[in-house]
């Protein structure tokens, strides 16, 4: 399959990395200026999950970008794995370059999808959520490639296209779960990251975090108190027990789980490592929760004493 995918940041890129892998035809569209960023290869150090796969990896990606794009490069696939308020500006950037493509909106949504429907047609749009993340560090992305991707539509309706696409993750030895609500899960999936980028922020390591349980105590509470806020908006955060599991426990439970998978699978910590400098992302988001939470009345006392280490503006 021929793929665009958005940017060279982590998820572009571990994704990226996976799908060429697998013999598809993976361009990363980049900013204008940037493209010599791209020549040659970049330093991927690896923890991949994938069943059947080297567990650890160094290896080198030999990324193709691109600066521009024209209707003659016939994308069969536009990943964007971009910030949710960058979403409507790219769009309306590629789709008069991209009109026959299927675009999947790869990471952070708060706000649903109205405003991307009036964009892309609805059998033309997928929403999906990444399974790994991590950092660079010095040069070299140091990422965890999870064993599988969420993929689903808007309105919760089984389509073909995404069963072409659940067949080219499929193809890269990701398995795709297709939950109820794709739009809840990714609603639920911000919440936990918003409690443990703040306690990572805070604690300045994963290092650190874990070994400070008051703290652990404290994010977890901020999380429990953010999914109240789900729950106002007839989101049940319980259904996606992959991103819920560690809130349903109590606090005191909750500090030796996550220190166990911490301890016995290397990618859970590169993927928490990303929060410890959360940026404008975790930023926006936390904003965007806010101002829900004031539309409905709702306080959020914890959530707001976290703000300093959100980047919050």
């Amino acid at each position: 399959m021929k793929i665009l995918i958005v940017g060279s940041g982590i998820i572009g890129i571990n994704y990226g990395w996976a799908l060429s892998e697998a013999g598809n035809d993976v361009t990363h569209l980049v900013r204008p200026g940037k493209g010599d960023q791209c020549k040659g290869t970049i330093h991927l150090d690896v923890i991949d999950d994938r069943k059947g796969h080297k567990k650890h990896n160094f290896v080198e990606y030999a990324i193709k970008c691109t600066e521009i794009i024209t209707p003659a490069n016939d994308y069969e696939l536009i990943m964007l794995p971009i910030h949710f308020y960058q979403m409507e500006d790219t769009l309306q950037m590629l789709l008069p370059l991209a009109e026959k493509a299927i675009f999947l909106d790869f990471g952070s949504n708060w706000e649903g999808t109205e405003a991307i429907e009036k964009l892309v047609p609805k059998e033309h749009l997928l929403l999906g959520f990444p399974y790994g993340g991590g950092s660079i560090q010095n040069g070299t992305y140091v990422t965890y490639l999870g064993p599988k991707v969420y993929l689903g539509t808007a309105d919760g309706v089984y389509t073909q296209t995404l069963e072409q696409i659940r067949s080219l993750f499929t193809s890269a030895d990701l398995k795709t779960d297709v939950p109820d609500n794709i739009l809840h899960l990714i609603w639920t999936s911000h919440a936990g990251a918003i409690g443990l980028s703040a306690g990572l922020a805070k604690a300045g390591s994963v290092t650190a975090f874990l070994r400070d349980r008051a703290l652990m105590v404290e994010c977890h509470t901020v999380v429990r108190e953010l999914f109240q806020l789900h729950r106002l908006r007839g989101v049940n955060p319980y259904r996606y027990l992959d991103l819920a599991f560690l809130w349903i426990v109590p606090a005191w439970l909750f500090i030796p789980i996550l220190r166990t998978f911490c301890a016995f699978n290397a990618g859970v910590p590169r993927a928490l490592a990303h929060g410890i400098r959360p940026g404008r992302d975790s930023g926006a988001i936390y904003h965007v929760m806010m101002k829900t939470a004031d539309e409905l009345g709702f306080n959020l006392p914890r959530a707001k004493a976290m703000a300093a280490y959100l980047q919050y503006e």
